[in-house]
């Protein structure tokens, strides 16, 4: 997934040669500067000059320079993963003789069970990163050859030679004894001195030793230390790698799963085992299009990357407009979700959020919701009135919990369902996916939420329908567009009859199960109960046909029939058109829609009737 990214993430490093260090993140600790050539004693005074302090969630400290630098070192220093380290037992993690990266209770010696002194761990470390057991590492990338060639040579005649005498040069081993006779003679007060300190988490040292009879700087000792430690590592195992046409090639250690207990992608059948190899600078180049990414972007949510940023694709032929999709998680910074997508990362979104029912506002005014116009707008405004809330961010990859009275198992259901369709409009702008399944979500949505999440309000359910019905007609979806016109012809319909002196019936399904609607709204509004609750419109939503839905009215009427004046013509010229009327449809589909509508309409039996007409 991450090749396609690696040609134009290339193209940015060499036209900003630090874009990883510039967006890379301390973890929290204490990080502290040493030089070799003193003991702790000798250097204490300057330890506020030479050491910051990160911790989460709180900015980061003042000393920029200082900062950089720690930035930069703890980079080089650092290990691929926990699967790969320089310390067998796993006590230290860092990569090279020069840095120290332990945590805080193993440090101080506050571990529990621990097997092992600090000491113990230092020496152990400090011996793995001596000349012999690098050169093994790196041997032991090289494939052994069919024909008994000794390809032991082949790093010596490559780019990597420099690094390789300098593995063995005296200077670097004169270093690692300094450096361990220094560990003996100051390691205890250092930790005295440490262990003051208030931080969580890690412990890290840096050393520094600038010296004129130095052959190499020392920052440059650091980036020679990572390409020692990286490149044997780079692979996600070395058992497949192959020499070809004077390459080294092997399989990616990126979003690849081969070790010996989770050999998920072996080809079982075939003669060769690996799903894909790749060379080593291709490896090399994919590790750091990871790392940017977990650095620059945001976790946990969907990242755009459009092509005219310079991120194209390796082909050499550039569509007009595309983008990359990249979702990053955030526990373990690994690339969780990608895509290839043949749109541009902004989405173009036009919702005429219409008052179909009719809503009054506080002030008696007919509602007015504007229009939405930006993606991520669109998204937490279903989110909220249709999910609750759970299709924030980069839901795409979320399972919300069943909570009763709050999300039920049918919502999570529903958002399943969803889930994609809904992805693809907000992130990509096509609703091909959606236009099938929304009407049939969102109504489901709205019912349940009605009748099993407590803390549910009718003019919040209400505000959601109007809002489904606009989308639908957003989508190019005919049928929010018919049933916006059946609402307004009906209500206008029923308004006309509900104040007529004549005898007036209902002239189809439509206006008979509107009517029942607003009929259930307004006998369960003259409740006393101390809190009327969606659940209370149960019984009209369950109703299988029209004469079910007839007993459910009479039967709420009998229950308070002593609120309503027996003269007030409007509710009776309402039940009259209701129980005078034979449908033909059962409650389901679309006149099942108008039920609901019904209920969520502003209330035609609470409109003022003109003076002289009661």
């Amino acid at each position: 997934m991450i090749r396609d990214l690696t040609v134009g993430f290339q193209k940015a490093q060499e036209k900003f040669p630090s874009i990883i260090q510039d967006n890379y993140k301390l973890k929290e600790g204490v990080y502290i500067r040493l030089k070799l050539e003193q003991n702790w004693e000798s250097q204490s005074a300057a330890f506020e000059q030479n050491h910051v302090t990160i911790v989460r969630k709180e900015e980061e400290p003042q000393n920029v320079e200082l900062l950089n630098w720690f930035k930069c070192q703890d980079y080089l220093s650092s290990l691929l993963d926990m699967n790969k380290p320089v310390d067998p037992k796993k006590q230290v993690h860092s990569n090279n003789p020069f840095a120290l990266f332990i945590k805080k209770e193993v440090f101080l010696g506050e571990k529990q069970g621990s097997k092992y002194t600090s000491q113990e761990n230092i020496n152990r470390y400090l011996l793995a990163t001596g000349s012999d057991p690098v050169r093994q590492k790196w041997l032991e990338m090289i494939p052994k050859n069919k024909n008994d060639t000794d390809n032991s040579q082949f790093f010596q005649d490559s780019e990597y030679e420099v690094m390789l005498t300098y593995l063995d040069s005296y200077e670097r081993l004169h270093l690692i004894e300094q450096i361990a006779k220094w560990y003996h003679t100051s390691f205890a007060t250092l930790t005295e001195y440490i262990g003051q300190l208030p931080f969580k988490n890690y412990v890290k040292l840096f050393f520094t030793f600038d010296s004129p009879a130095q052959t190499f700087a020392c920052e440059q000792m650091y980036a020679f230390e990572y390409v020692l430690y990286t490149i044997p590592k780079i692979f996600n195992s070395n058992d497949y790698n192959q020499l070809v046409a004077g390459k080294l090639v092997g399989l990616p250690n990126i979003d690849m799963t081969m070790n010996s207990k989770k050999p998920f992608m072996e080809h079982k059948t075939m003669r060769s085992q690996a799903p894909e190899r790749v060379i080593l600078q291709q490896a090399m180049l994919a590790k750091q299009t990871t790392e940017w990414l977990a650095a620059a972007k945001p976790p946990y949510t969907t990242n755009k990357i459009g092509y005219e940023s310079g991120f194209v694709p390796p082909t050499g032929h550039v569509p007009p407009e595309g983008t990359f999709h990249v979702y990053m998680d955030g526990k373990y910074n690994e690339l969780y979700g990608f895509e290839n997508v043949p749109f541009p990362p902004t989405i173009p979104v036009q919702v005429e959020w219409l008052n179909i029912l009719q809503l009054k506002d506080p002030a008696g005014d007919e509602k007015y919701y504007g229009t939405i116009q930006d993606a991520e707008v669109l998204q937490k405004t279903i989110s909220s009135r249709f999910f609750r809330g759970r299709m924030n961010n980069s839901f795409i990859l979320n399972e919300p919990d069943v909570k009763a009275r709050e999300f039920t198992a049918l919502m999570v259901a529903l958002y399943l369902q969803s889930r994609q369709a809904f992805h693809d409009w907000f992130n990509k702008g096509t609703t091909v996916s959606l236009r099938g399944i929304f009407a049939k979500v969102t109504f489901r949505l709205l019912v349940e939420q009605l009748i099993h999440v407590e803390t549910s309000r009718i003019a919040e359910l209400a505000d959601a329908f109007n809002l489904r019905l606009s989308i639908q007609m957003a989508i190019d979806d005919k049928g929010g567009k018919i049933m916006a016109d059946r609402i307004k012809e009906t209500v206008n319909s029923l308004r006309n009859k509900l104040v007529s002196e004549e005898l007036a019936v209902c002239a189809s399904d439509e206006e008979f199960y509107f009517m029942a609607g607003q009929l259930a709204y307004y006998l369960i509004s003259q409740s006393r109960a101390q809190k009327i609750t969606g659940e209370m419109y149960e019984p009209f939503l369950r109703a299988k046909n029209g004469h079910q839905l007839k007993k459910r009215l009479e039967e709420a009427y009998m229950l308070y029939k002593h609120e309503i004046l027996s003269g007030y013509r409007r509710f009776n010229q309402a039940f009259s058109l209701v129980l005078g009327y034979v449908p033909e449809t059962d409650n389901q589909g679309s006149v099942r829609e108008m039920l609901l509508a019904g209920i969520f309409a502003n209330n035609l039996l609470f409109e003022k009737t003109p003076k002289g007409e009661e």
